[in-house]
């Protein structure tokens, strides 16, 4: 495995030219010139069919959880297992330990683990007998400072070699999840700094997953304490070729973070760290949902009130889950008794805390649903979706623990097992 060095020229990086001509005419002068990928390596190890014997692989899953620590500071682990039909109590006994807020994705049958102290990447190939194998490694420090380390929740992945890692705010570190080098890093945008008063940030992927189409990229803007946002949200649409900033989508609504696909490519857009208190004590926007069509363009076709499905009940959290339905989190404010017409209350703010509920929304039939089995959650929430099988996961108050449930579509949840800790992710690797 090697790296590949940089050269800085004032705001422009760039790698050392090797047959670049026809990419280096079509950037422009801010541009970063982007090495093309390299042809898959002929690895037998990335073929998830058969194992070194020819025959069929086990199924390999892979669940993390987070710890915190009596110190404030968190510990990942990493359980590794043949089958999703766990029961009772998983245990941590065999599972590898990662210090902090580690993530973990998986590509071409590998398990990827992003450092949740240092900013690294490193690839594993799991046995059929669960045994770690280290692959390759990759550290992002010599191309910039990366407080959140290289997390996944701050990359984007286009394809199985190209992601994106975002580095300061606007600037993106451009690298290949396959072959483990970093391709460049790009410094163009067209986003302001500022806009009335507040200032630009980038959003969190949560999670990364391959989109259909090209990778569009959430930002908001915001006050110094996260407590206003401005009302529109600007999304950018990266060239998938060039991997420079193609266009922006200003989204109406405040602060969306969360993003999901369905089956035709509409990507839906929901709002993370923004939730509708400021809305409901008259005191910031609303919370809306949005979404992209298939163009990667504003759907202005959908815009629905959802809360008009809820009985009045505000939305945050949506995520798109199959055959047109999807899962968000509502807010029962019928069960807070409050008067937010007397202005902001932060201890009425708190209060609304524990009266979220998961809902199941029809979208063509236009019609939502409390899920049944799942009481009081959070307002965001994680999930994923396995051979074709929905899990949320359901954290107590205190993150000790959490409850992995069973989503049919007919808004129905079962629980499967629990885990110590918080759980971000159950990915199958092959």
């Amino acid at each position: 495995m090697s790296t590949l060095s940089f050269l800085e020229h004032g705001k422009r990086r760039h790698l050392g030219a090797i047959g670049l001509a026809a990419l280096v005419a079509a950037c422009s002068d801010s541009a970063t010139v982007i090495m093309p990928p390299a042809p898959p390596a002929n690895d037998p190890t990335t073929d998830p069919g058969e194992n070194g014997s020819g025959e069929p692989e086990q199924p390999v899953y892979a669940l993390h959880t987070g710890i915190s620590q009596p110190d404030e500071s968190n510990i990942g682990y990493v359980a590794l297992m043949h089958s999703l039909d766990v029961s009772g109590q998983l245990s941590l006994a065999g599972a590898r330990e990662f210090p902090g807020y580690a993530f973990i994705t998986s590509l071409n049958g590998k398990l990827l683990v992003s450092d949740g102290e240092a900013p690294t990447v490193t690839q594993f190939d799991v046995s059929d007998e669960l045994d770690w194998l280290e692959r390759a490694k990759l550290s992002f420090a010599s191309v910039g400072s990366f407080p959140f380390g290289a997390s996944f929740e701050r990359h984007w992945f286009l394809n199985e070699h190209v992601a994106y890692l975002t580095l300061d705010v606007t600037s993106r570190v451009v690298w290949d999840p396959t072959d483990f080098v970093i391709r460049g890093v790009m410094d163009d945008t067209t986003l302001e700094a500022q806009r009335d008063g507040l200032v630009l940030d980038a959003a969190f992927n949560r999670p990364p997953r391959m989109p259909q189409g090209p990778v569009v990229k959430l930002y908001y803007y915001r006050d110094e304490d996260w407590f206003r946002f401005g009302p529109e949200t600007p999304v950018v649409v990266f060239d998938p070729d060039t991997h420079q900033e193609a266009y922006v989508v200003d989204v109406p609504c405040p602060a969306v973070e969360v993003s999901s696909q369905d089956e035709q490519g509409n990507t839906y857009l929901s709002p993370y760290t923004y939730g509708p208190a400021l809305g409901l004590f008259g005191e910031g926007p609303e919370t809306c949902i949005r979404r992209l069509n298939g163009e990667s363009r504003l759907d202005t076709d959908w815009a629905p009130d959802l809360r008009s499905w809820t009985e009045g009940r505000p939305v945050q959290v949506f995520r798109y889950l199959r055959d047109g339905k999807a899962l968000a989190t509502v807010l029962h404010v019928d069960e807070v008794d409050g008067d937010f017409a007397a202005g902001y209350d932060p201890e009425l703010e708190a209060e609304l805390g524990s009266h979220w509920r998961l809902w199941l929304f029809d979208l063509e039939r236009e019609t939502a649903q409390p899920i049944q089995g799942i009481g009081a959650t959070s307002p965001t929430f994680s999930m994923d979706t396995v051979d074709d099988r929905t899990f949320v996961f359901v954290p107590k108050e205190d993150y000790s623990e959490t409850s992995v449930y069973e989503l049919d579509l007919d808004g129905d949840a079962t629980v499967r097992f629990t885990v110590e800790g918080a759980v971000s992710r159950l990915i199958r690797l092959r």
